[in-house]
């Protein structure tokens, strides 16, 4: 542990949970990626280390026009897609961002944006909890999704050790989305 205070200790391990479980969640990602493009998983997973977050979103959509899909596995796909935006915002605003000490049982979050904006989110540690728990339930969910894509979409043959879904997995609600408030600073005058 380190000898000084970086931000509240809950909020920092918090924060720690986000990571790890969005690490987990990425994995999903591969799996998604596999079943709607109706592919191997090694070769998902070339894809996508090579794609950011956004270009996978737009790979799966891209595949989800070549083959034919049912009302209820359609709409799943697509409510994977929804929450994976939601979930990555989250996690860059997160991790990508300094956290303070802030208001009574509040943790203010904050980074400057490309454009020279300070973002800031004032947020509880339930928040950053619930951040965590929404990341660890969509990895289950898109774990559940893909492997019935696999499985019952395209047929394909089970692995050992693969999960054996037959239908569609329950939609989760649509995760949290931490707001960001924008605050505009000056930019500093020309030094030239």
């Amino acid at each position: 542990m380190a000898s000084y205070r970086v931000a509240p200790f809950d909020s920092v391990h918090a924060l720690g949970v986000v990571s790890i479980n969005y690490a987990r969640f990425e994995l999903t990602h591969v799996w998604m990626l596999a079943a709607v493009g109706n592919m191997k998983e090694r070769q998902a997973a070339v894809i996508s280390a090579r794609t950011n977050p956004s270009d996978r979103v737009k790979l799966i959509e891209t595949f989800i026009t070549h083959a034919e899909w049912s009302d209820e596995a359609l709409a799943a796909i697509k409510h994977y897609l929804k929450a994976m935006g939601i979930l990555t915002t989250n996690r860059n605003v997160l991790v990508h961002s300094n956290m303070v000490e802030a208001w009574k049982d509040q943790t203010a979050i904050y980074s400057i944006s490309r454009k020279g904006t300070t973002n800031i989110i004032r947020s509880s540690l339930e928040e950053i909890r619930q951040v965590a728990d929404d990341l660890n339930e969509y990895f289950d969910f898109g774990h559940m999704l893909s492997n019935y894509i696999a499985s019952e979409v395209h047929r394909a043959a089970l692995e050992a050790g693969m999960m054996v879904v037959s239908k569609v997995p329950p939609l989760p609600p649509m995760p949290f989305t931490l707001i960001l408030a924008s605050v505009q600073r000056r930019r500093p005058e020309t030094l030239f």
